[in-house]
């Protein structure tokens, strides 16, 4: 299955500057969120969550797991907790107690009975937070190097960091990092991953089953964007498979310093089934996040292709009629909208703009706009196929401004005239309504 999950929860905006708040966990699992990160450092003031040697400021590690303990209910699907650990070997009995005593019998501390780790389903686990704890095999046993996130080799590069460089902070809890090896993780930690324990790749991961023992079971691949991109397209299908015998995570590389997405369509279709977005951005990878997971419990079987099952040709059929109260732009009483209706399908990407419409001496309230557009699109559909619909403003001396967006899987599109309701770029409802008519069919 699909997990909607969230990267570096705990920022507010950037991932190397800015505030971070236990707050950020209380929202993303509100919204179905159902695996979230945790970076634990040990600090002059305990155990506290940051994204390391960045500029970002830090919450402590207690208010974040009561956060999380909170937003859970008996009737709430799984929710995968990926404890990145940058904590001491002395130190790490001190975590396990605080997560036990937020968490209580929420957290699986054991092997439920009679649920192997091939057998078990989210439905096994309603209500329940599963800890991902790293492990390291011999082979890794290594001082923190650039194996973790948070010293992504890349996440140091970039323009970016010449904005950064001139902000001031004032000072966090001083980290303190022991000269500890990556695979000493307590047996205490260890144990409460069970049935996630996440490992980054090994040499021939991809052709060699992790055999329990010497690793242990339940083994789930921690792979970097950059990793699995450099594996497309050529090892699609072994990827594809790969994903029938295992879990994957797929964490954003480290240059992505404003938060911006990976593309988590593709990630998807070559079967990986965590994909680790930065929420804190409403951009096109959480615009396809959010139409995927949109009224799911966050977890959402994967499509028939995956395991098998060929694509099929379709046609869709689109009218665009108008908008009913288009939110006017700041400082705007003028502008001119247009639709920019764009497919994300396996065999190509297709797009259609309607004509521009001239609006004057707008209200506050928003502007009705008619287009009275049409198109029609061919392409192969694989059950992974996205449409996406925004209202832009056109600009005649810069980039077009991004009003509203309307993003949905395809197989989710209820057919004939209907409203549709557009979200403002940063994933808040507008009141805006599209009336269009979709009409799906084979050929």
């Amino acid at each position: 299955m699909f997990t909607s999950s969230s990267h570096n929860t705990y920022l507010l905006a950037w991932q190397v500057l800015g505030r971070a708040s236990s707050e950020c966990y209380t929202h993303v699992l509100s919204k179905n969120a159902r695996c979230v990160e945790i970076d634990v450092w040990w600090s002059s003031k305990g155990p506290i969550v940051t994204h390391g040697y960045t500029l970002s400021r830090s919450v402590a590690f207690k208010a974040v797991c009561e956060a999380i303990g909170e937003a859970i209910f008996d009737d709430h699907w799984p929710v995968i907790v990926s404890l990145e650990c940058h904590v001491p070997i002395a130190h790490q009995d001190e975590l396990v107690d605080i997560m036990k005593g937020a968490w209580g019998n929420k957290l699986v501390q054991e092997p439920l009975d009679g649920v192997g780790g091939d057998t078990i389903s989210p439905r096994d686990l309603k209500g329940k937070i599963l800890l991902m704890v790293e492990y390291y095999p011999d082979a890794y046993c290594q001082e923190i190097t650039g194996d973790s996130e948070a010293f992504d080799h890349d996440s140091c590069a970039g323009t970016e960091w010449d904005e950064v460089s001139e902000l001031h902070y004032e000072t966090d809890p001083v980290l303190k990092m022991a000269n500890h090896a990556h695979a000493k993780i307590a047996d205490s930690l260890a144990d409460l991953g069970f049935y996630t324990r996440s490992m980054k790749p090994i040499k021939h991961w991809l052709t060699e089953e992790l055999q329990s023992p010497p690793h242990p079971p339940n083994i789930l691949l921690n792979i970097s964007e950059s990793s699995i991109l450099a594996m497309l397209p050529h090892s699609l299908s072994e990827l594809i498979e790969d994903s029938r015998r295992r879990i994957r995570r797929i964490y954003p590389r480290g240059v992505r310093l404003s938060s911006n997405n990976l593309d988590p369509l593709e990630q998807w279709r070559s079967g990986s089934q965590i994909v680790c977005l930065n929420w804190q951005k409403f951009d096109l990878g959480m615009q396809l996040n959010e139409a995927m997971f949109a009224g799911t419990a966050g977890w959402v079987e994967r499509p028939s292709r995956l395991i098998g099952v060929s694509e099929r040709k379709v046609k869709l059929t689109c009218n665009v009629i108008g908008i009913s109260s288009l939110p006017r732009p700041k400082d705007h009483t003028e502008f001119t909208p247009y639709v920019h209706a764009e497919l994300f399908s396996p065999s190509k990407n297709l797009d259609w703009r309607s004509e521009h419409f001239k609006c004057k001496n707008v209200p506050e309230d928003g502007a009705d706009v008619m287009w009275n557009g049409r198109f029609e699109w061919e392409f192969e559909d694989d059950d992974l196929t996205f449409i996406r619909l925004r209202i832009l403003r056109r600009e005649l001396l810069s980039k077009d401004e991004q009003m509203v967006v309307f993003c949905a899987r395809l197989c989710d599109l209820e057919q004939g005239w209907r409203f549709i309701h557009l979200l403002s770029m940063d994933g808040r409802r507008t009141g805006a309504t599209l009336l269009v008519r979709f009409i799906i069919s084979g050929i």
